[in-house]
C-alpha cells in the first residue's frame, strides 16, 4: 500500500453541533432549483451562489487523515487525488475540491493505491480483520460488487446519514438500478467524473459525409430519429476496398464502422432497452437478458458486425491503437468509444463529429451503456464514524457537482475533444443518456451474461443466441439467487 504524497492545507473551523436529520430536511431536492451560476449573473462569484455546507454540520475532525483508496493507474488517480495545481483545469477542479472540503472540516485527504488495476479487492483483508484502514473505495465497478456481496460496506440508504441522494449530484439511474431488497452499497455520482468519461459515444469523420454526400447525424439525434436502421444503412455504403485487391483488411481500407468487443455489442444491448438484470416491484432482481427482442437485437447487430463492411477489434481492453489509426487515417465513417478515448483523436486532421449510440427506434429512448471499468465508490463497514465519512463524501459529490463536472464536460470536453458546437449539444444528450445495469455490474449475479455478448463477437462459431443462452440460464439464474439470498438476510 502506497500513500500519494498529498496533504492539503488545514484550516481550523468552529464546531457547531446540528444533526443530520436537519440538514437533510433542507437539502434541495430533484425538483428544487439549485442555485448555479448563470451568464446573467455578472460578478457574483459561484461560492455565494452555491454553498456545498449549507445543510451540513460544521464539525473540526482535527487534522483527520481521510483515506481514499484509487486504483494504480492516473485514469483512475486523478479522479480522486491531485497533489497539486497543474494548469489542466479538470485537475484543478479536482485539487481546489479536496482543499476546500479539507479547510471546511480540518481533514487531511490521502490516497492510497490499490495493488491491481481492474478486480482489485486488495481492502478485503483490512476490512475483515476489522482494520479501519480506508474510509472510502473507489474500485473498478464489478470489484465494488464482489465487496458488496460479501456483507463488507455500509448501505448508502441507512448508514450514511448525511448523505442526501435526493440531491442532483447523485446519480439517480445507478441509485435505482444498484439496489437490492433496499440495500444499497454501490453507488457513484458527481464525486466521480469518470461516469461520464466510462460512457460510451459515436464519432463520425465529417469529411468522409461530405465526400459520401451524407449529412451529419446532428439532426436526426435532434429528432429522435437517428435509429440502427439509419445507421446500419450509412455503415453499410461506406465501406470500400480502397486498394482493390477484393479483401477487405484493416490496414488498407475503409470501414462503415469500427468497434471492440466490450463497447459496441454491449451498447447494442443496453441502448435497445434491454438489461441483463431488471427489478421487480419489491427491488428484487431477476434474469431479463433473453426474450423476444434480445434475438432480433442480437441477430441485426451481428449481421452486421460480421459483414466486411465493418472491422471488430476482438482484442481484451476497450482500448484498440489499430482503431485509433483506421478512424485516424479517414478509413472508418463510424466509431465507437469510451468517451475518455475521444482525447486520443485530437491529433486527427480530417474533422469529426460526437452523437449518442443510435436508437433501437424513434420510438425508444436513447441510452447510454457507462463502462462497468468506471470508478465506483463503497464505504468500507470498518469506517468508525459513518457520519463524518457521509458529510464529507456528501460535500465532494456536491462540489463535484458545483465545479468539477462542469470543468471536464463543458472545457475539457465541449472545448477540447469535441471539434464544434453542435457536438457540445450531443454530450449533453448522452449524459443524460447514462444508464448503469446491475447485472452487467454484479457479475457474480449474472454469471457470464454479464459479458453480454462480448463473448459472443471473439467468434463467429456460433451466432444462435437462444441456444446460447439457454446453455448458461440455469447457472445464471443459480448465481442470482445465491446473491438474493445474501441481501434478504
Amino acid at each position: 500500500m502506497k500513500k500519494l504524497s498529498f496533504l492539503l492545507a488545514l484550516l481550523t473551523v468552529s464546531a457547531v453541533v446540528v444533526s443530520c436529520g436537519e440538514a437533510e430536511s433542507a437539502a434541495p431536492t430533484e425538483t428544487q432549483a439549485v442555485n448555479k451560476p448563470t451568464e446573467t449573473e455578472g460578478e457574483v462569484s459561484t461560492e455565494e451562489l452555491f454553498n456545498p455546507f449549507e445543510n451540513l454540520p460544521e464539525k473540526d475532525y482535527g487534522g483527520y487523515e481521510f483515506k481514499i483508496q484509487v486504483r494504480p493507474n492516473d485514469r483512475w488517480i486523478k479522479d480522486q487525488i491531485i497533489e497539486g495545481e497543474t494548469g489542466d483545469i479538470v485537475d484543478d477542479a479536482v485539487f481546489r475540491r479536496n482543499s476546500r472540503v479539507s479547510e471546511q472540516y480540518n481533514i487531511q485527504v490521502v490516497g492510497l493505491l490499490s495493488t491491481d488495476y481492474n478486480s482489485d479487492t486488495s481492502a478485503r483483508t483490512a476490512i475483515i480483520a476489522g482494520d479501519d484502514a480506508y474510509d472510502v473505495l473507489f474500485p473498478h465497478g464489478r470489484a465494488t460488487f464482489t465487496y458488496a456481496n460479501e456483507g463488507l460496506l455500509l448501505d448508502w440508504n441507512t448508514d450514511l446519514p448525511c448523505v442526501n441522494m435526493d440531491n442532483p449530484w447523485w446519480d439517480k439511474d445507478a441509485r435505482q438500478s444498484f439496489s437490492i431488497n433496499e440495500k444499497l452499497y454501490v453507488m457513484t455520482g458527481d464525486i466521480s467524473y469518470c461516469s461520464m468519461s466510462a460512457a460510451n459515444v459515436m464519432l463520425f469523420n465529417k469529411n468522409l459525409c461530405s465526400q459520401l454526400d451524407i449529412e451529419y447525424p446532428y439532426q436526426d439525434v435532434l429528432d429522435g430519429k437517428w435509429t440502427f436502421e439509419k445507421f446500419d444503412n450509412l455503415a453499410r455504403n461506406a465501406a470500400m476496398d480502397l486498394n482493390g485487391d477484393s479483401t477487405m483488411d484493416k490496414d488498407h481500407d475503409r470501414f462503415g464502422y469500427i468497434t471492440q468487443k466490450w463497447v459496441g455489442p454491449v451498447q447494442a444491448f443496453e441502448t435497445s432497452g434491454l438489461r441483463v438484470v431488471s427489478k421487480d416491484d419489491k427491488d428484487i432482481p431477476y434474469l431479463s437478458f433473453f426474450n423476444a427482442r434480445t434475438v432480433e437485437v442480437f441477430d441485426r447487430y451481428f449481421n452486421l458486425a460480421d459483414s466486411e463492411n465493418v472491422y471488430v477489434d476482438i482484442g481484451d481492453t476497450s482500448y484498440c491503437q489499430d482503431l485509433n489509426t483506421i478512424f485516424q487515417e479517414g478509413r472508418a465513417l463510424f466509431f465507437d468509444m469510451n468517451m475518455h478515448d475521444v482525447v486520443e483523436m485530437r491529433s486527427m486532421d480530417a474533422d469529426f463529429g460526437i452523437i449518442p449510440w443510435p436508437k433501437y427506434d424513434e420510438a425508444a429512448e436513447y441510452c447510454t451503456n457507462v463502462d462497468a471499468g468506471t470508478n465506483m465508490c463503497a464505504v468500507p463497514i470498518t469506517a468508525r464514524d459513518p457520519e463524518r465519512t457521509s458529510i464529507i463524501l456528501e460535500s465532494l459529490c456536491a462540489i463535484g457537482y458545483d465545479k468539477v463536472i462542469p470543468a471536464y464536460y463543458e472545457i475539457a470536453l465541449q472545448s477540447k475533444a469535441s471539434r464544434d458546437n453542435e457536438s457540445a449539444a450531443m454530450l449533453d444528450i448522452i449524459k443524460s443518456a447514462r444508464v448503469f445495469d446491475l447485472g452487467y455490474y454484479n457479475s457474480d449475479s449474472s454469471g457470464e451474461l454479464a459479458n453480454l455478448f462480448a463473448k459472443l463477437a471473439e467468434s463467429k462459431k456460433t451466432r444462435d443466441i437462444s441456444s446460447w443462452y439457454a446453455k448458461r440460464e440455469k447457472t445464471a439464474q443459480k448465481a442470482l439467487d445465491k446473491i438474493i439470498g445474501k441481501y434478504e438476510d
